[in-house]
Protein backbone atom coordinates (compact mmCIF):
# COMPACT_ATOMS: atom_id res chain seq x y z
CA UNK A 1 0.00 0.00 0.00
CA UNK A 2 1.04 3.91 -0.18
CA UNK A 3 1.88 5.69 2.65
CA UNK A 4 2.50 9.04 2.92
CA UNK A 5 5.29 10.86 5.51
CA UNK A 6 3.63 13.48 7.54
CA UNK A 7 6.75 15.63 8.10
CA UNK A 8 7.66 15.92 4.16
CA UNK A 9 4.71 14.33 2.42
CA UNK A 10 6.44 12.00 0.33
CA UNK A 11 4.91 9.02 -0.96
CA UNK A 12 6.02 5.76 -0.84
CA UNK A 13 4.98 2.00 -0.45
CA UNK A 14 5.09 -0.43 1.95
CA UNK A 15 4.00 -4.21 2.93
CA UNK A 16 -0.12 -4.49 3.62
CA UNK A 17 1.05 -6.32 7.29
CA UNK A 18 3.39 -3.09 7.95
CA UNK A 19 1.71 -0.94 10.81
CA UNK A 20 4.86 1.05 11.39
CA UNK A 21 7.14 2.99 8.74
CA UNK A 22 10.47 5.04 8.66
CA UNK A 23 10.45 7.68 5.49
CA UNK A 24 13.15 6.65 3.20
CA UNK A 25 13.32 10.35 2.50
CA UNK A 26 13.61 12.37 5.84
CA UNK A 27 13.59 9.50 8.51
CA UNK A 28 11.03 10.10 10.10
CA UNK A 29 8.85 7.18 11.92
CA UNK A 30 5.17 7.09 12.08
CA UNK A 31 1.97 4.16 12.50
CA UNK A 32 0.72 3.73 8.93
CA UNK A 33 -2.86 3.71 9.51
CA UNK A 34 -3.13 6.72 11.69
CA UNK A 35 -0.27 9.00 10.15
CA UNK A 36 0.84 9.59 14.00
CA UNK A 37 4.74 9.91 14.68
CA UNK A 38 6.19 6.58 16.61
CA UNK A 39 7.35 7.29 20.18
CA UNK A 40 10.14 5.17 19.18
CA UNK A 41 13.10 7.60 18.71
CA UNK A 42 16.23 5.95 19.74
CA UNK A 43 17.72 3.85 16.32
CA UNK A 44 21.19 2.74 15.20
CA UNK A 45 22.92 2.64 11.88
CA UNK A 46 24.24 -0.85 10.59
CA UNK A 47 27.88 -1.17 10.18
CA UNK A 48 29.09 -1.69 6.62
CA UNK A 49 30.23 -5.35 5.94
CA UNK A 50 33.94 -4.39 4.12
CA UNK A 51 36.94 -4.12 6.06
CA UNK A 52 37.26 -0.28 6.63
CA UNK A 53 40.99 -0.80 7.27
CA UNK A 54 41.37 -2.20 3.57
CA UNK A 55 39.09 0.38 2.55
CA UNK A 56 41.09 2.91 4.17
CA UNK A 57 44.28 1.91 2.98
CA UNK A 58 43.42 1.67 -1.08
CA UNK A 59 41.71 5.00 -0.64
CA UNK A 60 45.43 6.54 0.57
CA UNK A 61 46.77 4.75 -1.89
CA UNK A 62 45.62 6.92 -5.01
CA UNK A 63 46.24 9.73 -3.15
CA UNK A 64 49.39 12.06 -4.58
CA UNK A 65 52.89 11.41 -2.69
CA UNK A 66 51.46 8.22 -1.09
CA UNK A 67 53.93 4.75 -0.81
CA UNK A 68 53.02 2.82 -3.56
CA UNK A 69 53.31 0.05 -0.99
CA UNK A 70 50.92 1.64 1.70
CA UNK A 71 48.22 -1.13 1.06
CA UNK A 72 50.33 -3.75 2.62
CA UNK A 73 50.82 -1.42 5.97
CA UNK A 74 50.40 -3.16 9.12
CA UNK A 75 47.07 -2.35 10.92
CA UNK A 76 47.86 -2.06 14.46
CA UNK A 77 44.09 -0.84 16.02
CA UNK A 78 41.04 -1.59 14.41
CA UNK A 79 38.01 -0.61 16.90
CA UNK A 80 34.73 0.45 16.45
CA UNK A 81 32.81 3.62 17.98
CA UNK A 82 28.81 4.03 18.75
CA UNK A 83 28.59 7.90 18.55
CA UNK A 84 25.77 9.13 20.11
CA UNK A 85 23.93 11.59 17.42
CA UNK A 86 20.83 13.77 17.72
CA UNK A 87 18.84 14.49 14.72
CA UNK A 88 16.95 17.47 13.46
CA UNK A 89 14.30 17.95 10.76
CA UNK A 90 14.61 21.66 10.02
CA UNK A 91 12.53 23.98 8.13
CA UNK A 92 12.75 27.77 8.06
CA UNK A 93 10.99 31.20 6.26
CA UNK A 94 11.04 34.50 6.30
CA UNK A 95 7.84 35.23 6.27
CA UNK A 96 8.33 38.83 4.07
CA UNK A 97 10.62 37.40 1.88
CA UNK A 98 9.49 34.32 -0.10
CA UNK A 99 12.72 33.69 -1.48
CA UNK A 100 14.48 33.12 2.00
CA UNK A 101 13.59 29.58 3.00
CA UNK A 102 15.79 26.74 3.96
CA UNK A 103 15.20 22.73 4.73
CA UNK A 104 17.81 20.74 6.30
CA UNK A 105 18.10 17.50 7.94
CA UNK A 106 20.77 17.91 10.75
CA UNK A 107 22.88 15.70 13.04
CA UNK A 108 24.49 16.85 15.86
CA UNK A 109 26.98 15.17 17.62
CA UNK A 110 26.01 14.66 21.65
CA UNK A 111 28.67 12.95 22.95
CA UNK A 112 32.12 10.65 22.71
CA UNK A 113 35.92 11.92 22.15
CA UNK A 114 34.67 12.52 18.65
CA UNK A 115 32.38 15.94 18.63
CA UNK A 116 34.83 18.10 17.04
CA UNK A 117 35.61 15.73 13.87
CA UNK A 118 31.99 14.95 13.11
CA UNK A 119 30.77 18.30 13.53
CA UNK A 120 28.57 19.16 10.58
CA UNK A 121 29.18 15.65 9.32
CA UNK A 122 26.73 14.92 6.37
CA UNK A 123 25.17 11.87 8.25
CA UNK A 124 22.80 10.14 6.11
CA UNK A 125 18.60 10.09 6.73
CA UNK A 126 18.49 6.30 5.06
CA UNK A 127 19.65 3.59 6.34
CA UNK A 128 18.71 3.85 10.69
CA UNK A 129 17.41 0.96 12.22
CA UNK A 130 15.38 0.41 15.26
CA UNK A 131 17.49 0.32 18.20
CA UNK A 132 18.75 -3.26 19.21
CA UNK A 133 21.07 -3.19 22.80
CA UNK A 134 23.10 -5.97 21.22
CA UNK A 135 25.29 -3.47 19.29
CA UNK A 136 26.07 -1.93 22.67
CA UNK A 137 28.64 -5.14 22.54
CA UNK A 138 30.37 -4.77 19.40
CA UNK A 139 32.48 -2.18 20.07
CA UNK A 140 33.18 1.12 22.38
CA UNK A 141 29.55 2.85 22.71
CA UNK A 142 28.86 6.50 24.22
CA UNK A 143 25.82 7.80 26.25
CA UNK A 144 25.02 11.58 25.29
CA UNK A 145 26.28 14.05 27.48
CA UNK A 146 24.61 16.48 25.50
CA UNK A 147 20.81 17.70 26.41
CA UNK A 148 18.37 17.18 23.91
CA UNK A 149 16.73 20.65 24.80
CA UNK A 150 20.39 21.94 24.36
CA UNK A 151 20.70 20.57 20.83
CA UNK A 152 17.46 21.57 19.84
CA UNK A 153 18.68 25.18 20.77
CA UNK A 154 21.71 24.55 18.68
CA UNK A 155 19.80 23.67 15.86
CA UNK A 156 17.57 25.89 15.91
CA UNK A 157 20.18 28.90 16.14
CA UNK A 158 21.80 27.12 13.50
CA UNK A 159 18.93 27.38 11.40
CA UNK A 160 17.93 31.16 12.34
CA UNK A 161 21.28 32.11 10.99
CA UNK A 162 21.05 30.57 7.92
CA UNK A 163 18.24 32.38 7.15
CA UNK A 164 19.67 35.90 7.88
CA UNK A 165 22.52 34.83 5.86
CA UNK A 166 20.23 33.78 2.33
CA UNK A 167 18.45 37.17 3.03
CA UNK A 168 21.79 39.15 3.34
CA UNK A 169 23.61 37.49 0.17
CA UNK A 170 19.96 38.55 -1.59
CA UNK A 171 20.71 42.00 -0.01
CA UNK A 172 17.74 41.96 1.63
CA UNK A 173 15.88 41.38 5.17
CA UNK A 174 15.10 38.45 6.74
CA UNK A 175 12.16 40.07 8.87
CA UNK A 176 10.14 37.80 11.00
CA UNK A 177 10.98 34.19 10.59
CA UNK A 178 9.08 31.07 10.98
CA UNK A 179 11.26 28.20 12.38
CA UNK A 180 10.09 24.53 12.54
CA UNK A 181 12.66 22.61 14.50
CA UNK A 182 11.60 18.68 14.59
CA UNK A 183 13.29 16.42 16.55
CA UNK A 184 14.08 12.92 14.70
CA UNK A 185 15.40 10.65 16.99
CA UNK A 186 18.80 9.52 18.47
CA UNK A 187 20.58 7.45 16.57
CA UNK A 188 23.76 5.33 17.34
CA UNK A 189 26.24 6.05 14.85
CA UNK A 190 29.09 4.00 14.05
CA UNK A 191 32.74 5.00 13.49
CA UNK A 192 36.07 3.19 12.83
CA UNK A 193 39.00 4.87 14.52
CA UNK A 194 41.94 2.38 12.42
CA UNK A 195 45.90 2.70 12.92
CA UNK A 196 48.25 1.29 11.20
CA UNK A 197 52.42 1.63 11.13
CA UNK A 198 54.21 2.48 8.17
CA UNK A 199 58.14 3.24 8.19
CA UNK A 200 58.00 3.04 12.15
CA UNK A 201 55.50 6.16 12.40
CA UNK A 202 51.90 5.34 13.24
CA UNK A 203 48.89 7.13 11.25
CA UNK A 204 45.37 8.02 12.60
CA UNK A 205 42.33 7.45 10.92
CA UNK A 206 39.09 7.67 10.95
CA UNK A 207 36.49 6.06 8.93
CA UNK A 208 32.79 6.06 8.83
CA UNK A 209 31.30 3.07 9.42
CA UNK A 210 28.20 2.86 7.23
CA UNK A 211 29.58 3.14 3.89
CA UNK A 212 33.74 3.55 3.76
CA UNK A 213 34.27 7.13 3.85
CA UNK A 214 37.26 8.44 4.92
CA UNK A 215 36.59 11.01 7.57
CA UNK A 216 40.14 11.79 8.16
CA UNK A 217 42.87 10.01 6.83
CA UNK A 218 46.87 10.21 6.94
CA UNK A 219 49.34 8.65 5.40
CA UNK A 220 53.42 9.66 4.57
CA UNK A 221 54.49 11.53 1.77
CA UNK A 222 57.25 10.41 -0.03
CA UNK A 223 60.34 12.41 -0.74
CA UNK A 224 60.40 13.00 -4.22
CA UNK A 225 56.96 14.41 -4.10
CA UNK A 226 57.86 17.25 -1.25
CA UNK A 227 61.09 17.88 -3.80
CA UNK A 228 58.58 18.74 -6.39
CA UNK A 229 56.32 20.58 -4.22
CA UNK A 230 59.03 22.68 -2.42
CA UNK A 231 60.19 23.37 -6.27
CA UNK A 232 57.07 24.09 -7.33
CA UNK A 233 56.08 26.36 -4.64
CA UNK A 234 59.21 28.21 -5.43
CA UNK A 235 58.75 28.94 -8.50
CA UNK A 236 54.97 30.22 -8.31
CA UNK A 237 56.71 32.89 -5.80
CA UNK A 238 59.40 33.72 -7.79
CA UNK A 239 56.61 34.11 -11.10
CA UNK A 240 54.31 36.45 -8.64
CA UNK A 241 58.20 37.92 -8.06
CA UNK A 242 58.53 38.58 -11.75
CA UNK A 243 55.45 39.76 -12.79
CA UNK A 244 55.64 42.15 -9.68
CA UNK A 245 58.71 43.92 -11.32
CA UNK A 246 57.10 44.44 -14.45
CA UNK A 247 54.07 45.82 -13.09
CA UNK A 248 56.08 48.46 -10.85
CA UNK A 249 58.08 49.17 -14.53
CA UNK A 250 55.17 49.82 -16.06
CA UNK A 251 53.07 52.03 -13.24
CA UNK A 252 56.15 53.02 -11.53
CA UNK A 253 55.19 51.89 -8.37
CA UNK A 254 56.67 49.68 -5.63
CA UNK A 255 52.75 48.41 -5.42
CA UNK A 256 52.91 46.38 -8.37
CA UNK A 257 55.96 44.31 -6.78
CA UNK A 258 53.90 44.22 -3.25
CA UNK A 259 51.13 42.99 -4.80
CA UNK A 260 53.02 40.30 -7.12
CA UNK A 261 55.09 38.96 -4.01
CA UNK A 262 51.64 38.27 -1.72
CA UNK A 263 50.24 36.86 -4.74
CA UNK A 264 53.05 34.31 -5.16
CA UNK A 265 53.67 33.96 -1.33
CA UNK A 266 49.75 33.57 -1.20
CA UNK A 267 49.92 30.42 -3.45
CA UNK A 268 53.65 29.46 -2.76
CA UNK A 269 52.67 28.77 0.78
CA UNK A 270 49.60 26.61 -0.07
CA UNK A 271 51.91 24.15 -1.85
CA UNK A 272 54.26 24.28 0.41
CA UNK A 273 51.56 23.34 3.59
CA UNK A 274 49.97 20.47 1.48
CA UNK A 275 53.13 19.00 -0.78
CA UNK A 276 55.98 19.73 1.64
CA UNK A 277 55.08 18.19 4.75
CA UNK A 278 56.19 14.17 5.88
CA UNK A 279 52.80 13.24 7.36
CA UNK A 280 49.54 14.48 5.17
CA UNK A 281 45.95 14.87 6.16
CA UNK A 282 43.18 13.95 3.73
CA UNK A 283 39.74 13.56 4.02
CA UNK A 284 36.78 12.26 1.76
CA UNK A 285 34.54 14.21 3.15
CA UNK A 286 36.09 17.34 5.38
CA UNK A 287 37.81 20.54 3.25
CA UNK A 288 40.16 21.72 5.52
CA UNK A 289 39.57 25.40 6.55
CA UNK A 290 36.07 25.51 4.21
CA UNK A 291 33.61 22.98 6.26
CA UNK A 292 32.24 20.01 4.83
CA UNK A 293 32.31 19.89 1.21
CA UNK A 294 29.33 18.21 0.92
CA UNK A 295 27.30 19.66 3.34
CA UNK A 296 24.66 21.66 1.15
CA UNK A 297 21.70 23.09 2.26
CA UNK A 298 18.53 22.24 0.57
Amino acid sequence: MEVTCPTCSAKFKVPDTVSVATCPYCGTTFHVHTGEESRVDHFFFPPMREDPAGRLLKFLSRQYGAPADIVGAKVTKKELHWVPVYFFYLHGRSKSNETVEEVEFFGIPAGSPFVALLTEYPFPIRGKRFFDDSIVKKGKYYEPDLDREKAEAIARSRLESALKKEASEENSYAGELELTVKFQGLVHYPLWEIHYEYGGENFVNFVDGTDGRVIRGEYPLMSDARKKATLLGAGVIGTGFVLGLLASALTGSLWGLVGGLAGGFAGGAGIFTKGSVKKRTISEVIKAGRGNVYFQPA
